[in-house]
């Protein structure tokens, strides 16, 4: 038998098909590739990428659910990082949020759970060292007049960080309150 002869229509059209499968393969292998930023906001310059959960969770739940991401709680370590992810919270979708104590009220990875005078981040480093600090007005202090009103160990009751989209700086929260919350992944070089 001699070699069939094919047709130049049905060689282009062949090509075709294999340029299409070449395609949609390297469509899935990218999808895979990128599945673990679903729903993440990248921030380039920062090499980082947000995500808002708008299911609330209690502080320690939330910490946990963005580290079975693969993350963690977000920590702003820069004047920069904090006003970003302020806009992030100010272009939330408020209706959104389910069972929150406060809708407008972000957890991030910051608390004094260990102890009731130092900031922590969830990698445990001591916020006034990491480059951000800042709190919004008397927030974050340990004996504050509001905070001493509420009960007579209030000031050492353990508390989160949070923000909000408008106040200047951080907010501390009881922890036990169920809020949004910010995780945060880094990015590789190739996302």
């Amino acid at each position: 038998m001699s070699p069939e002869i094919k047709h130049p229509k049905e060689i282009v059209e062949n090509r075709f098909q294999e340029i299409w499968l070449i395609f949609a393969l390297m469509t899935i292998v990218s999808f895979v590739n990128s599945h673990s930023l679903h729903g993440y906001i990248k921030n380039e310059k920062l090499r980082t990428a947000y995500r808002i959960v708008y299911r609330s969770q209690p502080w320690p739940v939330a910490r946990d659910m963005c580290a079975e991401e693969g993350g963690k709680l977000a920590v702003p370590k820069s004047e920069e990082e904090f006003l970003f992810l302020q806009k992030l919270v100010r272009g939330m979708h408020y209706p959104a949020v389910t069972d929150a104590a406060d809708k407008l009220v972000v957890w991030l990875g910051i608390s004094n759970l260990h102890d009731h005078k130092i900031w922590t981040s969830v990698d445990g480093d001591d916020i006034r060292e990491i480059g951000f600090d800042r709190w919004a007005g008397e927030n974050g202090l340990t004996t504050s007049s509001s905070v001493l009103t509420l009960s007579s160990n209030a000031a050492e009751e353990p508390h989160c960080a949070a923000l909000d989209a408008a106040s200047p700086g951080l907010r501390d929260w009881w922890c036990h309150l169920r809020q949004p919350f910010l995780c945060q992944i880094q990015l590789d070089n190739d996302d």
